[in-house]
């Protein structure tokens, strides 16, 4: 069972064992730097070695039709025997780490723990310890990680080239798939080290902590050494070995590195620095000073016992601090915040050490409040924050200044003069497709900008729009709602054609009268006029003003055949269907085509409908169109009937509903003769 586990751990480790590989680049040579992922990675490469081959792949600023191999190592890569660590030991602790890692011997086991699934979780504990402190190790010493084969100076390579390293393992068959690692780099790539960024210093009472920001320069320096001095000129270091960032989550550093320090005193300037130490054991350029002393602390805490509205609208407030700490203060402050997360504001000063309650009247609608004791020397020490709310039943002001416009997509974009009261907590907004109707709230929650963008379906027939704005306080108090903007919707659908509903043959010409479907965005009306045989259709008449509804032809002569329509213009120039074509005969003639003598219309309580009945003297009538609408509302083909009928029952009414109807001849030519209208309240 066993030897199975082993097998399907190392089946799984295969697929993502391989070698990291990262290069320094000196002014005249480049260093190379690796490390295997796994403990049984490292110890299966420790054994077989690497092979570093190099390809030349830009030479003068031009790529290499063919990069050029090298082979740099003809003999695998080892650590090298252990009787050669000897003088590097003495001289770094790190290489001596490494050795004992690669020769130390193996943990002896005794007992139980020497059988069965105990020795195996032990080799693998002793085999993790080994991998993971030798790599600490040959990250602060590199001449300890050549040694041990895991480095290599190339000082071979030349200014004006590029090259491609590869780290490959020489693993046999009956060992575990390391795939190899590359990097591509040149001398062209050398850069001075940095210097380390954002040191800074908090000191505290006989101590100080040092923080830094580590992520950087963390593909730079991987640890640190710190200084410090005492007269700013001399510097010391605080250790034999460099700092490293040890703290971290899921695997990864924290940003920022923290050292803690003690002083001697809180009289004695202190003054630190730090130097950035690269994997290649270089170091960097010191960084800027941080100097302070230490601060003197109050050990007690301020503690707000009671914190009251009064009633001149104010705040009563009084707190416990103990009276051994008197003689370390300057004062109390009442600090002040519109959250309980600050910056909190002083807003009393002066409060005696011997004072313990106080009365503040310039409240808000929301107030956090902190007592902060001043001592003498040091830093102020606060106490929790307490919320005060003042009763609050006043609503904000209504907001002004709406506006707002539709562009041709349906965006809405709507603005205000913003409110100035402190506690203000936002904006409702309210809209209405047509004017009258009671305005719906478009947002439940509050919104804090003075600006709102709505989008709205332009393609139906109201023309306008409608909004208004309500403000709100903290205390969920509501304004009236704010002047009601009317915004124009654009033109994107042409408005329904109008009806030209009855005529009639005067003496100054052919009178017309025309109904319209009532659309508020109509701005003219146009009323055409064509020959019989002519192709030319003339506009004879324009109307602005659509309350108009009927018009005298004067220009028609004597027993001409002319056809009339009628279209509708909206104010961007979008223009209806032309109406259907009313045939007419001029003046003379025209009477001989007859007329509807009677057009009535009959309400039916029983049955809720109504009865048309009509009368004409028509004597070439073909059919009879009737057109039907509620009244105002504009008019569509409803029924054709025969010319024999002379009335038909509209059962498909509303009740409360005026109806309009007109009813209009069709002649055996084909063309329209006389027509009528009546309205029938149902």
């Amino acid at each position: 069972m066993l030897i199975t586990l082993a097998g399907c751990f190392s089946a799984l480790a295969q697929d993502s064992l391989q070698v990291s590989v990262r290069a320094n680049v000196k002014k005249d040579a480049i260093q190379l730097r690796w490390a295997v992922n796994s403990p049984l990675a490292w110890k299966q490469t420790n054994r077989a070695g690497f092979r570093i081959e190099r390809y030349t792949v830009v030479r003068n600023g031009q790529i290499l039709p063919q990069a050029e191999k090298t082979l740099l190592t003809p003999e695998p890569v080892k650590p090298q025997p252990l009787d050669k660590w000897q003088t590097l030991a003495t001289q770094n602790n790190y290489a001596a780490i490494i050795a004992q890692a690669l020769y130390g011997q193996n943990f002896q086991l005794s007992g139980d723990d020497a059988r069965g699934v105990m020795k195996m979780m032990s080799m693998a504990q002793e085999l993790e310890q080994r991998y993971l402190v030798s790599m600490y190790a040959a990250d602060l010493s590199y001449p300890a990680s050549v040694m041990a084969g895991w480095g290599w100076e190339d000082k071979t390579v030349k200014s004006n080239e590029r090259y491609l390293y590869r780290i490959i393992p020489v693993i046999s068959g009956k060992m575990v798939s390391v795939k190899m690692g590359s990097v591509y780099v040149g001398l062209a790539d050398y850069q001075p080290l940095p210097q380390p960024q954002d040191l800074a210093a908090v000191f505290g009472n006989k101590s100080v902590i040092l923080a830094w920001n580590y992520k950087i320069l963390g593909h730079v320096y991987n640890s640190y050494f710190i200084e410090k001095s005492t007269d700013g000129k001399n510097f010391t270091r605080l250790s034999e070995t460099p700092f490293a960032n040890m703290n971290g989550k899921n695997g990864k550093p924290n940003d920022r590195m923290y050292y803690m320090d003690t002083l001697a005193n809180n009289t004695t300037t202190a003054y630190y620095r730090i130097i950035g130490v690269t994997p290649f054991s270089e170091e960097g350029p010191v960084s800027v000073v941080v100097s302070g002393e230490g601060k003197n602390t109050v050990a007690y805490v301020p503690h707000i016992q009671r914190a009251v509205p009064n009633a001149q609208g104010g705040v009563d407030i009084n707190w416990e601090f103990d009276e051994r700490g008197n003689e370390h203060l300057k004062r109390f402050e009442l600090q002040y915040a519109d959250n309980n997360k600050g910056p909190f504001v002083p807003v009393l000063t002066d409060i005696t050490p011997t004072t313990r309650n106080i009365t503040y009247n310039q409240m808000n609608v929301t107030n956090y409040f902190v007592i902060a004791a001043i001592p003498e020397d040091g830093e102020p020490i606060v106490s929790f924050p307490v919320l005060v709310q003042p009763v609050d039943s006043v609503p904000p002001i209504s907001p002004t200044g709406l506006q707002g416009v539709v562009d041709s997509l349906g965006v809405v974009r709507l603005s205000w003069t913003p409110n100035h009261e402190k506690d203000l907590l936002g904006y409702r907004i309210y809209r209405a497709q047509t004017k009258g109707e009671e305005l719906i709230p478009l947002n439940d929650v509050a919104i804090r900008n003075n600006h709102f963008t709505d989008t709205l379906e332009v393609r139906n027939l109201n023309s306008k729009v409608y909004y208004a704005i309500t403000a709100v306080d903290m205390r969920y108090n509501q304004s009236e709602k704010s002047v009601v903007a009317e915004l124009q919707k654009p033109d994107v659908v042409p408005p329904s054609p109008p009806i030209i509903t009855s005529y009639k043959l005067t003496d100054k010409g052919v009178q017309l009268e025309w109904v319209t479907g009532q659309e508020e965005n109509i701005a003219a009306l146009q009323l055409y006029r064509q020959e019989k045989g002519s192709k030319e259709n003339t506009l004879i008449y324009t109307v602005t003003d659509t309350n108009v509804q009927s018009y005298t032809d004067e220009t028609a002569e004597m027993d001409r055949l002319y056809g009339y329509t009628i279209k509708a213009v909206t104010k961007n120039g979008l223009s209806s269907e032309p109406s259907p074509i009313i045939t007419i005969r001029a003046r003379g003639q025209a009477s001989q085509m007859g007329k509807i003598t009677s057009f009535t219309g009959k309400r039916n309580r029983k049955d809720q409908s109504i009865l048309l009945s009509w009368k004409h003297d028509v004597k070439e009538a073909k059919a009879f169109e009737l057109y039907k609408g509620e009244a105002g509302k504009g008019l569509s083909l409803w029924k054709v009937t025969k010319s024999f009928e002379t009335q038909i029952q509209d059962i498909d009414v509303k009740p409360d509903v005026q109806y309009e109807y007109v009813i209009r001849t069709v002649l055996a030519s084909g063309k329209t003769g006389a027509v009528a209208k009546v309205n029938v309240q149902n």
